[in-house]
C-alpha cells in the first residue's frame, strides 16, 4: 500500500517549517502547494521544507518543490530545504539541482551539506552483491 503524504506545520517566529512525511508524488503535490500558498499569502517571511522524513519523491514532487520556491520568491519569502535521506537526496543529485537549491542544516544539528555527503558516498567503493 502506498504511503500518503503527511505535512506537519510548525512555526518559530517568522519561520514556518513544513515537515513532509511519506511520498511526494503526482497525487500529493497539490496538498503541498496549497499549504505553501496559504502560508505565504498569510505573510510568512521564511518557509522551510523539511525532507528528513520523506520516504519517496518523484519528478512531480521535485517540480512541486520548484513551484514552492518560485511562490516564495514572488512573495518575498525566504525559502530553504532540510536534506532528506539518501534515496530522496539522490533525485536532487541526478537532476543537478543539489547545488542550485538552498539546503540547510538538518534538524539534528549536522551540516546539511548535501554535496559533501554525496561526494563522501561516491568515494566509498561499491560492493558486489553478497560481499560483506
Amino acid at each position: 500500500m502506498a504511503s500518503v503524504l503527511s505535512i506537519h506545520s510548525s512555526r518559530e517566529g517568522d519561520r514556518h517549517t513544513l515537515t513532509l512525511t511519506g511520498e511526494l508524488d503526482m497525487a500529493s503535490t497539490p496538498v503541498l502547494e496549497a499549504k505553501a500558498n496559504q502560508l505565504v499569502s498569510q505573510g510568512a517571511r521564511e518557509l522551510v521544507l523539511d525532507l528528513g522524513q520523506l520516504e519517496f519523491i518523484d519528478s512531480s514532487g521535485l517540480t512541486s518543490i520548484l513551484r514552492v520556491r518560485s511562490l516564495c520568491e514572488e512573495h518575498m519569502c525566504d525559502f530553504a530545504l532540510t536534506p532528506g535521506e539518501r534515496p530522496v537526496q539522490r533525485l536532487f543529485e541526478v537532476t543537478r539541482l543539489i547545488d542550485k537549491l538552498p539546503f540547510r542544516r538538518s534538524r539534528h544539528g549536522k551540516r546539511g551539506d548535501a554535496r559533501a555527503e554525496a561526494d563522501a558516498d561516491a568515494a566509498q567503493p561499491a560492493r558486489a552483491e553478497g560481499e560483506a
